[in-house]
């Protein structure tokens, strides 16, 4: 290639598609199928598009460039136990002293309170929902008045007063995953936040003086995008909210992220690791100033190794991405810029309405958080928010190891799964799959309908494939099995069906796998047909029922 052909090449330019030129080739890929079949709606009501080509006219505050402190917990009963975890801990990467007084009760003796003042002038402190009668509230007690001003950190214990000569502890936490916990979408969060905010701002003599000492706290979700968004909005949104207190806008204040528990799972608990992976990488696009990785057996109990595991993910995210290296680093994404710029929009109008209808605590009475969780099980019950490993692709093996005796958090979508599981521990059914045709034929049915089955734990074996109603029957009456799903193609599910109900005996529960004309339903159902499975049907009830037909059925409703 000669100079002159690179000059070509530098001198050609390449014309920018229009939106209508997008859509055709879309819909060509599509074969027909229209760009809006793309289109999804989220918990908020705001609908994702499959392209976005332009930015927002107001776009959001940019996070401040800097990388974010690693805050990880660390176990132990007694002093001396969690000091030598926490010291372990900080030489091995952590940033921060962290605790969660809900998920911890310390014993504290005098010595370990002393060592624990050393350590405090050395590293920040991360401590949340302490009580105000907690013994470790002792140890600001115990720092010499010349350190305290070394001592830094956040501080979330009620109404605890912090004695004297602490200007660097924050201490007007504001923790937003409590109610995230219990249902809440993001522009609730959002909102919240700044009601919680508004409430606290107006006991406080001087807004500039509540802005010193006010932090924030998150919960990252798994919907990806939106997560980043919900961090990126607040940004905007205290910004907003300070300037209508006739503030500086350069008034910045700590955002903590935690990941969240509500997408995890006690069924196929490592599943819980690439959910707070991906929590915690969006925390830190977003914008996060302090990060907590929960660790992936949390519900159960965590061990020095998840520990590590929710502490070694935080640096590989800092090491491998260099995120924390980057001044906004989802700035320049037109998706995520619009959609930071609908939670803004959002969010402040729910905030007005909040404020209108009583603040935080006619939020919280108005049943909106129940609704909102309620909403997110039906979701998953359905199948339409998919949790891998336990209302898909679950792993029928490992139901005896299930325990709902740690953490329960009920309003978790997968909560109604685990109860499943529980209640299907003593189940005692022989389940057979009764497939028609040739395997091309009848697969897609029967890996449907034992991927169904494994969810509430519960196996299936494979009759002999069977050509006709009469041959299914004959297997039938021969093997008589508690319950039977026929798996066919629809064509040759309606041509055995009503022949098999015709000939097979009334003890055995039949179930057809997929759907079938409303009126041939209704003929089937009248001829002794159970039921049927299906994508999209509410697969707790289904499966409770398909549990209940066990010799002896469920023997703890409350389970």
């Amino acid at each position: 290639m000669g100079k002159s052909d690179i000059h070509t090449m530098k001198q050609q330019e390449f014309s920018r598609p229009t939106a209508e030129e997008w859509r055709a080739a879309a819909e060509t890929s599509l074969k027909g199928r229209k760009v809006e079949t793309l289109e999804t709606e989220t918990m908020e009501g705001i609908r994702l598009k499959p392209l976005y080509m332009e930015r927002p006219a107001r776009l959001p505050v940019r996070p401040d460039n800097g990388s974010w402190v690693i805050a990880q917990g660390a176990g132990g009963q007694t002093g001396q136990e969690w000091l030598t975890g926490v010291r372990e801990g900080l030489e091995k990467g952590n940033e921060a002293i962290c605790l969660d007084g809900r998920q911890q009760k310390i014993e504290w003796d005098d010595t370990s309170l002393e060592q624990l003042a050393e350590l405090l002038t050395e590293s920040p402190i991360a401590w949340f929902h302490i009580e105000e009668e907690d013994e470790i509230l002792k140890v600001f007690g115990k720092v010499q008045e010349t350190d305290r001003k070394s001592v830094s950190g956040l501080l979330c214990a009620g109404n605890f007063r912090m004695p004297a000569g602490y200007p660097n502890v924050r201490t007007e936490g504001i923790d937003l995953e409590p109610i995230h916990m219990k249902g809440a979408d993001s522009v609730t969060e959002l909102a919240y936040a700044l009601a919680a905010a508004a409430e606290r701002a107006e006991k406080s003599e001087d807004f500039e003086q509540f802005a010193n000492s006010v932090f924030f706290r998150f919960a990252a979700d798994t919907q990806f995008f939106m997560e980043i968004a919900k961090f990126r909005a607040f940004r905007s949104l205290w910004s907003l909210f300070s300037s209508a207190y006739g503030a500086d806008d350069d008034i910045t204040i700590p955002v903590c992220g935690i990941t969240s528990m509500r997408s995890f799972s006690k069924i196929d608990p490592h599943v819980n690791l690439l959910r707070a992976a991906n929590s915690a990488f969006s925390a830190v696009l977003g914008g996060a100033d302090w990060l907590m990785v929960t660790p992936y057996n949390a519900l159960t109990g965590d061990t020095p190794q998840s520990q590590r595991y929710a502490r070694s993910m935080q640096l590989i995210l800092r090491e491998e991405t260099h995120a924390g290296k980057t001044a906004d680093p989802s700035g320049g994404s037109y998706f995520i810029e619009q959609l930071t710029d609908e939670l803004i929009r959002r969010a402040w109008q729910r905030f007005l309405d909040m404020q209108e209808a009583g603040g935080t605590e006619g939020f919280l009475a108005s049943g909106r958080l129940e609704e909102l969780a309620d909403e997110r099980k039906t979701k998953a019950a359905a199948g339409e928010l998919r949790l891998i490993g336990t209302n898909v692709y679950a792993d029928p093996e490992g139901a005896e190891q299930l325990s709902l005796t740690a953490i329960s958090a009920e309003d978790r979508p997968a909560y109604p799964f685990e109860r499943l599981r529980e209640r299907a521990k003593g189940c005692r059914l022989d389940i057979v799959l009764i497939p028609f045709g040739k395997l091309a034929d009848y697969k897609p049915r029967t890996d449907f309908a034992a991927g169904f089955l494994a969810v509430a734990g519960l196996t299936a074996r494979m009759a002999p494939p069977c050509s006709s109603g009469s041959d299914a029957a004959a297997w039938l009456n021969s093997e008589t099995p508690d319950y039977a799903i026929l798996c066919a193609d629809p064509a040759k599910l309606e041509s055995v069906t009503a022949d098999v109900l015709a000939r097979v005996a009334d003890s055995i529960r039949l179930d057809a796998a997929g759907k079938a004309a409303p009126a041939l339903a209704e003929q089937w159902l009248r001829s002794g047909l159970n039921g049927f499975i299906h994508a999209g049907q509410d697969k707790v009830m289904k499966l409770t029922e398909i549990i209940s037909l066990s010799k002896g059925g469920i023997t703890d409703e409350k389970a």
